[in-house]
């Protein structure tokens, strides 16, 4: 795992990466640290209009953004990102902005760009996001407070309870069937618990 570069601190490794942050947490100088590293940045702020290929929006399912004539919050982030897909940058960041969409679209979002090799980086306040890449760092205000495996941070749950944050709701159901003994392992996703489940 190499360093991209270095950001207020914090080594951007070559790999898919979550950083979350408490809500004081002010990444104006993270933004323009990856605009100068020639990286997508997406953000709820610079929509524009929409400029994305035909195959781009079937992919996405987001044909109907065509026709639309006024957008919601949540179609002008999809905008944004569909249009950041046109540019062919090896980062792709999000600041606070996947929390917004569906889970159908978020998974196709990290699905399409794992398939290109991009490297992702998404900046959170939302515990859930947690699970959706390798690593994990977690900062308070511009301190890193831990970072590795996501599923080795996530056992350290009084150091995140003390930052504000609950577990994932997944593994906090997990943990409680383990403590009841229903299961032996701790799952990360909903589709691997219910499987275990029903069989």
């Amino acid at each position: 795992m190499t360093t991209l570069f270095t950001i207020n601190n914090k080594e951007i490794k070559d790999i898919n990466t979550t950083i979350l942050h408490t809500s004081d947490f002010n990444y104006l100088k993270d933004i323009q640290e990856y605009l100068n590293n020639n990286c997508a940045v997406i953000t709820k702020e610079n929509i524009a209009y929409l400029d994305c290929s035909p195959a781009i929006l079937s992919i996405f399912n987001s044909e109907y953004l065509i026709s639309k004539k006024d957008y919601t919050l949540i179609d002008k982030i999809k905008i944004n990102i569909l249009n950041n897909l046109n540019d062919n940058k090896k980062i792709y960041v999000f600041f606070n902005v996947l929390t917004y969409l569906d889970t159908n679209f978020k998974t196709i979002l990290i699905n399409y760009l794992k398939e290109k090799n991009k490297v992702i980086i998404n900046y959170s306040t939302d515990i859930e996001e947690t699970l959706l890449l390798d690593y994990l760092i977690v900062l308070q205000n511009n301190t890193i407070i831990m970072e590795g495996n996501y599923k080795e941070i996530l056992k350290e749950e009084k150091i995140l309870k003390k930052l504000g944050f609950n577990l994932p709701f997944i593994l906090e159901l997990s943990l409680g069937l383990k403590y009841y003994n229903l299961t032996n392992d701790l799952y990360y996703d909903n589709e691997s618990l219910v499987n275990y489940l029903w069989k």
